[in-house]
Parts: structure tokens; sequence; C-alpha cells
């Protein structure tokens, strides 16, 4: 029997081997993706220091340093905090030009794309802590990056104790209390629209801001106790 040669052969196997083929593409895309996301080095030599928390490795992978947070350097017309200079200076002896090793902690980027590390010198030196015990940082907690919490607090309470580095200006009190967070250990104003949204639970009262610091509390980036 003769087949009808104009018989129309269904669209739809065409279109599926297209969507395939789209999918296939897509994969090699975010494989390669992910593959320039999860190079993570465990050595590698510092080209590039940008401030007092953030370095560049050979390679161009920008680390930003766990645990810790550096004054910030002058951007869109806003003058340098206090010692900002300074703190990129420190991390740039401490590392510049120098191998490296690198560890990390349970999230390895951040929201900008930068690889967040603990940075070690050759002599087991933890460049985190050591930044935060010259009173060049301020220890900075973000959970679940909590691995070495309790070496950047004692750095801390070191560098307080000694009234080192930006200590000298952090602990000039200008409320009778603050608000702190323990659970996520930011330290408010009383008038700050966040710590209207803390839950009691949540709540912790200090009448010093140094006893807030000594305890591993940051200050809130909005209201800036």
């Amino acid at each position: 029997m003769r087949q009808n040669s104009n018989r129309k052969i269904s669209p739809w196997p065409r279109a599926l081997i297209s969507s395939l083929i789209l999918l296939a593409g897509c994969s090699l895309l975010l494989g390669a993706c992910g593959d320039a996301r999860s190079a993570q080095p465990q050595a590698a030599r510092v080209v590039q220091v940008v401030d007092g928390d953030t370095l560049v490795l050979a390679g161009g992978i920008r680390v930003r340093i766990l645990g810790l947070d550096a004054p910030e350097m002058e951007r869109d017309g806003r003058p340098a905090d206090f010692l900002a200079h300074q703190a990129k200076a420190a991390l740039a002896e401490l590392t510049l030009e120098r191998t490296v090793s690198l560890s990390y902690d349970r999230l390895r980027y951040d929201h900008y794309g930068r690889l967040l590390a603990y940075i070690w010198l050759p002599d087991r030196t933890l460049v985190n802590a050591e930044l935060v015990r010259r009173g060049m940082a301020r220890a900075y907690f973000i959970s679940p990056n909590l691995r070495y919490q309790k070496d950047l607090l004692t750095a801390q309470q070191e560098a307080i104790e000694a009234q080192r580095g930006v200590w000298r200006h952090l602990l000039k009190q200008d409320e009778p209390e603050y608000l702190g967070n323990r659970n996520t250990l930011r330290l408010h104003r009383p008038q700050c629209p966040l710590a209207a949204k803390m839950s009691r639970a949540n709540q912790v009262r200090f009448t010093s801001l140094k006893d807030a610091y000594l305890q591993g509390y940051s200050p809130c980036r909005s209201c800036k106790p």
C-alpha cells in the first residue's frame, strides 16, 4: 500500500530536541561558572591589598577576610574612617607579595562574589586575629562562619584593654544604654528602627559600650553606635 508522502510530521520531536540542546548549553555555561566559583586555593600569593579586610590573590581571586570589619576607605565623596589607611598598610605588611595559606568556613562566598577565608602566614599566624589584636579591625561575626570566633574575640579583648588602634575612638559612649541582639551579635542605639524589630527574647541591654564589645557585639551599620 502506497503511503501518503504529503503527511505532515509532528513538530513535537523537533521542539523537544531543540529544548534538550538548549538545556545542554545552559548546563555547560553553569558548569563553567561553577568551576570558577569553586576555585578555593589552599595557598596563593597575595598580589594586591584593597583595604584593611580585602585582598587579591594571584589569578585575580578577590578575598574578604573572615570574622572582622576594618575601617572603610574613602569612597563616593565620603572621607576615610579613622585608621583606614593604617589598617590597609597593616594587612599589606603582613601579606603583600607573600604566599599565604587559606582555610574556609561553612559559607565560602559573600553576596559580592568574594571568597571568604581565614588567612595564615607560614609561621601559622592567623592574620584575621592579628589584625584584630593590633586594633586595626573589629571582630565581626556572621553565622554560620564562626569557626575562629573564640580566637578573634580573645584578640579583640586584648586590643580593647590596651586601647589599641580603633579602640581609641570606639569606646566613646554617647547613649545611656544600647540594645544588643544576642542572635546576630549586633549592637543598636535605642531609637534604631532595626532594634524596634528585634524580638524581646533576643534583646540584651548594655549600659556600657565597652562591655558589649568585650562580649563580641558589633555596631549596627545603620545607627552606628
